[in-house]
């Protein structure tokens, strides 16, 4: 019975293996990294594909072909015409999009990826200040452009710096009502890549930037995460200063009178430990007023950064997605008109969970 079993698996996975489209690797040219920009003609995308040269001393060469045209899908096909052997997409790992262009909306060159069955869902997508057609020519780092960028963006994902974000997660915030897409926004040169802060979409359309110094605020917002961020507390009657390192958080919504004119209070509980205190003695008092200061501190930066939301009208924290779900009276067109007017409150609860020596 084993050996009929066995005779059928083999069969069968024969059978798999024949109808395999297989690709030597030495046959290919494996795109790890692909940039978009506008032309000269603003109708006119540019493409640059990037592809590592592994030599024979282990060392990894980055080279790039360009191509122009007015239809993504074109661009394929062109830059296809210029290797000398077939570009595979399965290997991308991250795609990055100018500023120019993304303020006119990418919506239709991401669905060329999400459409393609060789491209990760995972792929990490990002807006860049910079020329592509030139810095991705830059060696960053001993790996290839593709896996370094991709390597920066997960890195700084996991340490909770940037808000968790890739191809299957933006295109879901663009289709879902009640809520916009994200993604990083970074600055490349001819020497470094830079992480800046979070891109901010309208729909598919690039809109504005938070920068670095604000993402704190925005995970404690958007998400439910653990951060490697730092949090700096000024208490104002001492003339002293306290380092706080977050360690974790929880975020609740109170939505009241949802049907009709709804208020909105985000809760934000923050778990976090002291650093580094420029003073003479940290006392328990002084403590309570670090956790005090903190609270104040985050709700106001909090309260701001929404309002700045809302006089742009974007929905990146996704507060509609949350009223959405919490009533059966979903009205996406009403929503858009309400949101900019509905007052939404921060109240922010800190404790400190180790501060070293307490005199």
């Amino acid at each position: 019975m084993n050996k009929r079993i066995n005779l059928v698996l083999f069969s069968f996975l024969f059978f798999l293996s024949g109808c395999l489209n297989q690709k030597i690797i030495d046959d290919v040219q494996l795109v790890t990294a692909a940039g978009y920009e506008l032309g000269d003609n603003e109708e006119t995308l540019v493409a640059t594909a990037v592809f590592p040269i592994y030599k024979p001393d282990l060392t990894v060469e980055n080279k790039t072909y360009t191509s122009s045209a007015e239809l993504s899908k074109v661009l394929r096909e062109k830059i296809n015409r210029k290797s000398p052997k077939p570009l595979v997409s399965g290997k991308i790992e991250v795609v990055l999009y100018s500023a120019e262009l993304a303020e006119k909306g990418i919506y239709d060159i991401i669905d060329t990826f999400r459409r393609d069955p060789a491209t990760g869902a995972k792929m990490f997508l990002a807006v860049t200040e910079g020329n592509l057609k030139k810095d991705l020519q830059t060696q960053y780092g001993e790996s290839d452009n593709g896996m370094f960028l991709s390597d920066l963006i997960e890195h700084n994902i996991e340490s909770g710096i940037l808000p968790k974000t890739n191809l299957h997660l933006f295109t879901k915030a663009y289709l879902e009502e009640g809520r916009d897409p994200i993604l990083p926004y970074l600055k490349l040169d001819d020497k470094e890549v830079n992480i800046l802060g979070v891109a901010l979409f309208k729909g598919d359309q690039y809109i504005d930037y938070l920068k670095g110094e604000d993402n704190f605020i925005f995970m404690l917002l958007n998400e439910r995460k653990a951060s490697d961020a730092s949090f700096s507390v000024k208490l104002d009657d001492h003339g002293e200063s306290a380092s706080v390192f977050h360690i974790g958080s929880k975020r609740s919504y109170s939505i009241k009178n949802i049907d009709k004119d709804p208020t909105i209070t985000i809760t934000v509980k923050t778990e976090a430990i002291i650093q580094e205190y420029m003073g003479e003695k940290l006392t328990k008092e002084l403590k309570r007023k670090v956790e005090k200061q903190m609270e104040e501190d985050i709700k106001k930066r909090a309260e701001k950064m929404i309002r700045m939301f809302q006089d742009l009208n974007i929905d990146p924290l996704g507060v509609g997605f949350q009223i959405k779900h919490r009533t059966r009276k979903w009205d996406n067109d009403k929503w858009k008109d309400q949101y900019p007017t509905i007052p939404i409150k921060v109240k922010a609860k800190v404790k400190i969970s180790e501060s070293g020596v307490i005199s």
